[in-house]
């Protein structure tokens, strides 16, 4: 049985277009990689949450957005209790294809939102 703190259940995803149009609105900071950003917003929840917008333009196989998509909810579990409680959009910003590592740089997305905000919740 896997323990509920590497869960990545359905009160750890932002579901509604309010959630992320908030994010989007007012963001406390937004980390950037060569491939992808990460907008950064307080919550009140208890625990991080994470959304993703990868859009058809920016990844025009379906292969790789759900490739991407797999990729960072991996790495979102795997690190959400280092978190603090903030809520985390992912955009792409370019493409990128099957040589480039994407989960490093995602990793490292995650690494420094634990630096700069740690765990707070």
């Amino acid at each position: 049985m896997i323990p509920s703190l590497f869960c990545f259940d359905k009160s750890k995803r932002l579901l509604k277009p309010a959630e992320f149009k908030a994010v989007f609105d007012a963001p406390i900071k937004k980390i950037h990689s060569e491939h992808c950003l990460i907008f950064v917003k307080n919550n009140d929840k208890n625990t991080p949450r994470l959304g993703l917008a990868i859009t058809k333009k920016k990844l025009k196989h379906a292969v790789m957005r759900n490739h991407l998509k797999r990729v960072t909810k991996e790495a979102f579990r795997l690190n959400q209790n280092e978190l603090a409680c903030v809520d985390l959009v992912l955009i792409v910003k370019k493409s990128y294809t099957k040589d480039c590592d994407i989960f490093t740089e995602i990793t490292q997305l995650f690494e420094t939102v634990k630096i700069k905000y740690g765990r707070s919740c």
